[in-house]
């Protein structure tokens, strides 16, 4: 949803596609359609019961053993929120939709999902971090820590091939 494709007033978020057009909120999160001619408004409530289910999708995609606790954790909204008749009633901030459908975007979104999520844990876990910047950048040297562990965990042949055809017979 980049803004060179679809051009939106300074302040408006787009969070996905209608059709041809781009589901858009303005900086008094009112969803409007935006892409030919003037951006038409959207009934709010119509666009959060819509969403809902989409919502759920999206946020599955990345958190398949269940997502509310994962959204919780990440954004900070409170998991009674996040019931489907709330959704359905209430929707979620644009920038919340906007992460959510960038991230489900992603060919490797469980993954995606599931690293998002570590990270944030982590940052928020780290003592001495002032502001989630520096929890952050904790959270990214841990990562760098835990590709060095798996790289060297997995340096080399694995010795459980050659067990595995001494115990079922080498059929070469």
């Amino acid at each position: 949803m980049e803004p060179e494709r679809w051009p939106r007033p300074e302040g408006w978020t787009v969070v996905g596609r209608v059709g041809n057009l781009a589901l858009a909120y303005d900086a008094e999160r009112r969803a409007h359609l935006i892409g030919e001619g003037e951006p038409t408004q959207l009934d709010r409530d119509a666009v959060n019961a819509a969403l809902a289910p989409a919502i759920d999708h999206a946020a599955t995609r990345l958190w398949p053993g269940g997502w509310t606790y994962a959204v919780e954790a990440i954004f900070g909204i409170k998991r009674r929120n996040l019931a489907a008749e709330r959704l359905a009633r209430q929707g979620l901030p644009p920038s919340v939709l906007h992460v959510l459908a960038k991230a489900t975007s992603s060919p490797d979104a469980e993954v995606l999902g599931g690293l998002i999520l570590a990270m944030a844990r982590y940052a928020d876990a780290c003592p001495g971090t002032a502001n989630l910047n520096e929890g952050l950048a904790e959270a990214m040297d841990a990562a760098e820590r835990a590709a060095g562990v798996i790289r060297a965990a997995r340096a080399g042949k694995p010795a459980w091939p050659h067990r595995l055809k001494e115990w079922l017979g080498d059929p070469d």
